[in-house]
Formats: C-alpha cells, structure tokens, sequence
C-alpha cells in the first residue's frame, strides 16, 4: 500500500481530486493530508473522497501552515455571527466532513498526543494513525509497547524502530532529493528516488510513504524561478522509482516563463525513456499543454508531476497484486 504524504497545498488538493473524479486513483493508495490553510478545496477534496467511498488519512495536529488557527477562527465566527444562514451552513458541513467515517484520523507524534492516545480505549486506538517524524520518537514505543498498537505507524525505515512498533508500520522516508535552485539539476539530471515499493513487504511494512517530488521541506509561498524544471518519476530498468529532471535553458533571468517551459518540455517529449512512464492522466496534461503552445503555470505543472508520480505507483502496485 501506497500512502503519498501531501501538505495539502491547492495544487496538491487538485490533483487527488483530479485522480478521484479521472478514476485513476488506485485502491492501492490511501493518500496522507497535512492540512496547511483552512480553504473550501481542502474540504470539497475530503468530500470528493468521502463520495467515491474511498479512505483518506487527515492530520489533526498539522505541524506546520495556518490550518488550525484559521479553522478555529471560522468556527468563533461562526458562534458570534449566528444571522449569517451561508456561514453557518458552510461550518456543519465542514464539520460534518470531518466526522466521516472515510477521513481517518493521524497524529503526528510528541508526549501530549500519546498522552492522549494512552487514555484512549483499544478500540478507538486501532482507528487512528501515529505519524512519527521527530527524533527519539521511538522512545515512546520502547516505553509502552503495546499500549501503542494503533491502525498503524509511520516511521522511518529503521530497523529498530521497526522491531519496538507492535502492529503494523509504514515506512515514511523523504526520498525527493531537492535542489537549491531548479538550474542545479542539470548537473545530475537524472536520479534514485526509492526502493520502498520494492522491499516493504519483505521487511515486514503494511505499505510506504513519501512526499513524492516536493520533498519534507515545507516552504509558505514559492517565488519565480531562473529555470524551470519538471520532475517525472519512472520505473528504472530493475523496477526501482528514479526521477528525471527536465529543465530549460534560457535561464539567465526570470522572463518568458513560457519559452521556458517549452524548453523543458522539449527534452521530455524527446526523452528516449519516455515509453516507460506508460502515459499517465498527469503526463497527458503536461503534454497538451506543451502541443497546444500554452503555459499553464507552475502551479499546475506541479500538480500534474504529482498526478503522474501516484497513478504510476499506483498501476505498479495494482501490477504486483
């Protein structure tokens, strides 16, 4: 099982509704949502997935972005605001979405939140989700060991940590090896993005979890880049995920943002590998885009790199079954 790690971005939210509504989405994914900014994609997202009868895991204590201060400013507004009809029904759906049984509860982990978890009882504990990204995380498994056994946890793909978790894990790895700036990766343009999908079952992992090509390092707003570069995943020549960087090369400043992509996609449809990546609804939409002559903007190249990256995991694993 595949379980992408999305910060809940716009672009990110669209290309798993996108995925959704194209049916492309594989049973063999249940995709992870850091919430960053409370917006009405975010929920229309859950809704979508709740409506296709399909499971995605919600972090309730997201670490970083505005989403808990913003939601619980909407839900005061709400209480002080109780005349206004359109708020008021917005907020009960809102949360009624929440509630659903198709959002599945995680946490990312620190001493309140297994504080909390501990209290909980064996049956609510198997419902929820443990996402343990901070150092000495494993400590907590050490100490109460099977008063810990939850739906599953996230962990680094450490073989002691593995050995301390009772029940299942998930290898959760930041496999993305990001550049400082877009033009660098004309050096190494072509790189090992993981293994996992290879070897969880064998190690004894439920499934495996990534951040796909935006990487662990949450950044609040982007900026206009020198070059640009389009990142497509592909299965190498043993099966291993490798990524291929294609980047422009009228880099000298940040003008004509549409030559540049042009240049980049170049390189992609000219790619000799190019007939491994087997055609995704993602790579689809880069390649319209380029034969049609127009740029769609960053953002929305990044949305379908990440659609492309699911999808192929996703037939991959479906492949295996």
């Amino acid at each position: 099982m595949y379980y992408p790690y999305f910060r809940g971005r716009q672009n990110e939210l669209l290309c798993l509704r996108e995925l959704l509504e194209a049916n492309r989405l594989s049973d063999c994914i249940m995709p992870v949502l850091e919430p960053v900014k409370f917006s009405s994609t975010f929920f229309t997202t859950l809704k979508k997935f709740i409506e296709k009868d399909r499971e995605v895991i919600v972090i309730i204590n997201p670490s970083v972005g505005k989403f808990v201060k913003e939601y619980t400013k909407a839900l005061k507004d709400v209480e002080v605001d109780e005349k206004n009809e359109k708020l008021q029904k917005t907020m009960k759906e809102y949360k009624e979405i929440l509630k659903d049984e198709h959002i599945r509860k995680a946490y990312i982990v620190n001493s309140r939140v297994i504080n909390n978890v501990l209290e909980l009882t064996e049956e609510k504990r198997k419902k929820i989700y443990l996402i343990n990204s901070n150092k000495g995380d494993e400590d907590f498994y050490v100490e109460h060991g099977e008063e810990l056994f939850v739906a599953a946890s996230f962990i680094p793909k450490d073989e002691d940590f593995r050995d301390e978790v009772v029940g299942n894990a998930i290898i959760l790895e930041d496999c993305y090896d990001k550049a400082k700036r877009n033009v660098d990766y004309m050096d190494n343009p072509d790189v090992l993005f993981s293994k996992n999908h290879l070897i969880f079952k064998r190690r004894g992992y439920q499934g495996f979890s990534d951040y796909s090509i935006v990487g662990n390092e949450y950044e609040e707003s982007g900026f206009a880049p020198l070059a640009i570069a389009i990142h497509i995943v592909y299965l190498g020549d043993r099966n291993e995920l490798r990524v291929h960087h294609f980047v422009s090369d009228s880099n000298e400043n940040i003008s004509d943002p549409a030559r540049k992509f042009e240049e980049a996609m170049e390189k992609l449809v000219q790619w000799e590998k190019i007939e491994r990546v087997k055609y995704t609804k993602g790579l689809m939409g880069l390649i319209n885009y380029y034969e049609n002559g127009r740029f769609p903007g960053l953002g929305v190249i990044k949305k379908f790199s990440l659609m492309h990256h699911v999808e192929l995991m996703g037939r991959f694993l479906e492949d295996k079954e």
